[in-house]
């Protein structure tokens, strides 16, 4: 697939994953000289994170074509994964950080990613065609 098929949104939304997949490995708290990047210092997120990171690529390359599951798209999922993982780093920035540790680049990051995966996701949403519904067969007069 060429990326003259793709549309912004799915350029952003691919760009955003990729970034947060590559920014999972910098560091995201520190205490002194000693960082933990977001592989270890996140015992579940780290794992969501990849998961939406994965969705936002596949859907860049596929274009967003193609459903998930019955009803959802895959623009729809990444716009959807996307804003859940830009509201849990959220949380993680304001409230649930390790207590004395310090807040280092990597988390910030990977918040600017998943907002650009979220924003990305609605745009391709949007874009896209609207599925076509079947004609009701006419009744004969």
């Amino acid at each position: 697939m060429s990326a003259s098929r793709m549309g912004p949104g799915h350029l952003l939304a691919g760009g955003g994953g990729l970034l947060l997949f590559v920014f999972l490995f910098l560091p995201w708290f520190g205490e002194g000289p000693v960082t933990q990047s977001g592989w270890e210092g996140q015992s579940s997120t780290d794992i969501y994170l990849l998961i939406t990171a994965v969705v936002a690529v596949f859907t860049a390359l596929t274009a967003g074509r193609g459903a998930v599951m019955p009803g959802v798209t895959a623009n729809g999922a990444t716009s959807l994964l996307g804003g859940v993982a830009a509201l849990l780093l959220i949380w993680l920035v304001i409230f649930d950080y390790p207590g004395g540790a310090s807040r280092e680049i990597g988390l910030y990051l990977s918040l600017l990613a998943a907002a650009a995966i979220t924003a990305g996701g609605f745009m391709a949403s949007r874009d896209a065609e609207p599925a076509r519904r079947p004609r009701p067969p006419l009744r004969p007069s």
